[in-house]
């Protein structure tokens, strides 16, 4: 019974110590997620700033382009900047070969004019006569090459109309043939293959539509026409932005505040501002006051960038630059100018990898973003291509954890509106006081694991003293009752007359025992008492051993004869020993009353009482026994306090505990030191005390 509630309070105990657990994890879980959560966001929003800039730093990159192509005159598109049959004609600044330009993947220039005929600055225009010019045949021959390829691939991309072949077809003209597929059938070089400006306005219309879906207006006009199919490189792209089914959590939470703005117009608007803008600019009247409309209406639809508003320059008339994607792959930047009543289509042909990786790869893989973010590049909600940030050590986040996540998305100004450059979530870099709150939570941890284990540990400690200190009391209750018993037994015996002289004698010496009994019990209560309260002391001094064993033996004799031994003592050490002869008689009366509770069912029944000299400087006293032993598991228990063992209480010996535990704590104070050893058969007890030299003794 006394086990199962010593139990039951173990029981309460833990689950008490599990709440007070979860009361003080749980917050402290909490507290550390939240600072956790807030250097995440610290971390997403510098990376959110960082992608700002950079992609602040490209949209001057591309404005800077848009600008120097939108001031440039229309005259530069051609071989000469002026009339050859006057005088301080020149070569254009867009002649030079190999092109020299800030653009990266720029193939060349081109011009298409109402008739659909191309031309290009790097062929003279008078292509009989190159040495006028100062160009040599192998020079001419890679510009109509260059020309040929810039051809080839408008062309190719659909970009035309058809109409018969003139007998008088220059070179240019072959070469362009030569640049379409291979594959075409024999009525499609039959045909003279015009650029159509239409298509071109089909491009530039498609501004948020599907990417190729201009080019394939122009091939089913194309096959319309002549009923032949064409056969021409197209771009397969990565897929709609739609499906990057990107996390923009954390990147609407750093959105700034919504503020009022003044709507976009619809589409059916800005369609017919360009269309009566493109009315206005044809009409005869287009120096009246008539084009300022149209070019209001053209300056909403193109955005605030000032070099995008429609200029009048003189007769001729400059529309805003338009951005578009072949099937191809390659970006036509162009313009339309109405000259003399005429149209003509003014633009750059730029090839996609180059442009976009000079642009934005190279300037993102230089800052920090490249090891941390993805940049995915698209184009009018198809995504073209993706920069991969290059995974390292040193992240806040797992594998997993917010990859992925939108961290900004913006579009350039135009004419560069259709591109789009989303920065999406790699992995978030560890900020400054990760580590700090890394440390701090495990500490914490540390602490409330080692603290709950440690109260466990005093709990249960606590418990079975509380448990001992019980069995102390019962114990002491019956040690005192049973010699108190005794005593008034043969008092009263004594007093009522009932023994003769013989016994009176025995009865005495019952009544002697059992008061020594009474008090040396009383003794190692006192004693123990003013241990609990420090209060102990002892005054070890140099007493000759010979004496101290003396003492003992006086002692120690009626007790050992009583209980049925004999006592054997040896003492071959002569010598003087550092110890309190009060002290010293109280260890040897346990340690004898110990081995007389424990060995008393074996043979031979005699207690060992040897002095010896183990070492210089030392006297050990040893008290041997012929019992059972003291169990393997058991050793380093026999001196705790109240400890007894479960041979003690299967035997039913009576004891307290505290003999023992008494010893141990005397034989220290002394400066000492006491162990006990297995013996073939028995226990033996070892107390070592200090010598000292025979001139300090004092007794």
């Amino acid at each position: 019974m006394k086990g199962q509630g010593l139990d039951r309070q173990r029981t309460r105990l833990r689950l008490w110590l599990g709440l007070f657990f979860i009361a003080l994890a749980l917050p402290s879980t909490v507290l550390v997620y939240k600072a956790y959560d807030q250097l995440k966001w610290e971390s997403f929003r510098q990376q959110q700033v960082a992608a700002a800039e950079l992609a602040a730093r490209v949209d001057r990159r591309l404005g800077e382009i848009a600008r120097v192509e939108d001031a440039r005159p229309v005259t530069d598109y051609g071989f000469l900047t002026g009339d050859p049959e006057r005088p301080g004609v020149q070569r254009s600044p867009l002649a030079q070969h190999p092109i020299q330009t800030d653009v990266p993947g720029l193939v060349g220039w081109f011009q298409v004019d109402e008739q659909g005929d191309f031309s290009t600055p790097l062929v003279p225009e008078d292509a009989r006569a190159p040495a006028r010019y100062g160009i040599d045949p192998a020079e001419l021959a890679r510009r109509q090459a260059a020309a040929a390829r810039i051809e080839g691939v408008l062309i190719g991309n659909r970009l035309v109309e058809r109409g018969p072949v003139p007998v008088e077809a220059p070179g240019r003209e072959q070469a362009a043939s030569a640049a379409l597929p291979e594959t075409a059938p024999a009525k499609v070089t039959a045909a003279r293959e015009r650029l159509s400006q239409q298509a071109f306005d089909a491009l530039g219309e498609s501004r948020y539509a599907n990417t190729r879906s201009a080019t394939d207006k122009a091939k089913a006009k194309v096959e319309a026409d002549d009923g032949v199919a064409l056969s021409a490189p197209a771009v397969q792209g990565l897929g709609p932005v739609e499906a990057l089914a990107l996390d923009a959590a954390l990147a609407k939470r750093a959105a700034p505040a919504p503020t009022a703005a003044k709507p976009a117009p619809p589409a059916d608007a800005v369609l017919r501002a360009r269309t009566s803008a493109a009315s206005a600019v044809n009409s005869p009247r287009r120096e009246g006051a008539q084009d300022a409309p149209a070019a209001a209406a053209l300056a909403a639809q193109r955005g605030d960038r000032g070099a995008a508003s429609t200029v009048r320059l003189f007769t001729n008339t400059v529309e805003p630059l338009t951005l578009g994607l072949l099937g191809s792959g390659h970006f036509v930047l162009f313009r339309a100018v109405h000259q003399g009543g005429a149209r003509i289509i003014q633009g750059l042909l730029i090839e996609q990898e180059p442009f976009l990786i000079g642009l934005m790869g190279e300037p993102f893989q230089a800052t920090g973003l490249a090891l941390t973010t993805d940049l995915i590049v698209a184009f009018r909600d198809e995504v073209l291509t993706a920069f991969r940030a290059r995974q390292e050590r040193g992240s806040i986040s797992s594998v997993r954890e917010l990859s992925g996540a939108l961290l900004y998305r913006t579009r350039p100004r135009e004419p560069f509106g259709g591109l789009e450059l989303i920065f999406s979530v790699g992995r978030l870099p560890v900020p400054p006081g990760a580590a700090v709150i890394g440390w701090v939570a495990g500490l914490l941890t540390l602490v409330l694991v080692a603290g709950t284990w440690l109260m466990d540990r005093l709990g249960r400690k606590q418990i079975g003293l509380v448990r001992q200190q019980q069995a102390f009391v019962s114990a002491v209750s019956h040690e005192l009752k049973t010699p108190l018993t005794s005593i008034r037994l043969y008092a009263e015996l004594l007093r009522a007359g009932f023994a003769d002289a013989d016994r009176r004698q025995v009865y005495y010496r019952y009544i002697q025992e059992e008061s020594e009994r009474l008090s040396r019990l009383i003794a190692n209560v006192l004693t123990l008492s003013r241990i609990d309260r420090d209060a102990l002391i002892v005054s070890p001094a140099a007493v000759p051993l010979t004496a101290l064993m003396d003492l003992v033996q006086e002692r120690v004799t009626a007790q050992v004869e009583r209980a049925g031994f004999t006592l054997v003592l040896e003492c071959r050490a002569p010598g003087v020993v550092q110890a309190d002869p009060d002290a010293f008689v109280q260890i040897l009366i346990n340690l004898v009353d110990n081995a007389v509770k424990f060995a008393a069912q074996a043979e031979p029944k005699i207690v060992e009482i040897r002095c010896e000299c183990p070492r210089a400087g030392w006297v050990r006293v040893a008290v041997r026994d012929f019992g059972p032993g003291v169990p393997r598991a058991a050793l380093r228990q026999v001196f705790q306090l109240f400890y007894r063992g479960e041979d003690a209480a299967r035997r039913a010996i009576p004891g307290t505990g505290i003999g023992l535990a008494l010893v141990e704590r005397l034989v220290q104070a002394m400066g000492g030191r006491v162990e006990v050893v297995n013996r073939e058969p028995g226990a033996e007890f070892r107390v070592e005390l200090p010598s000292a030299p025979d001139a300090q003794y004092t007794g």
